[in-house]
């Protein structure tokens, strides 16, 4: 199976429990790069599908988040936090 490449961000509506929810299954994931203290790339072979309802456990109705399959798409950026994200 081909690993594909996902951009996730959120925005809790409290900080705290989200945070630290948010983290840990970060934390078991095996491939991430982390763009912005919230934005995060993930790289993994399982479906967007799957990947949501397994973030999904650590949100309320009142906090956000997104999440998008970006693999073969063109990259572009300016000035991100990390000088290595182009070397994935």
């Amino acid at each position: 199976m081909v690993a594909k490449t996902y951009l996730f961000s959120y925005s809790p509506e409290k900080s705290g429990w989200t945070e630290r929810c948010v983290q840990s299954h970060l934390d078991m994931l095996y491939d991430i790069k982390y763009v912005h203290s919230k934005m995060v790339l993930i790289k993994t072979d399982n479906d967007i599908d799957l990947l949501e309802k397994y973030l999904a456990e650590c949100f309320t109705k009142k906090d956000s988040y997104f999440l998008m399959e970006i693999t073969d798409q063109s990259i572009r950026f300016q000035k991100p936090e990390s000088k290595y994200i182009y070397r994935w």
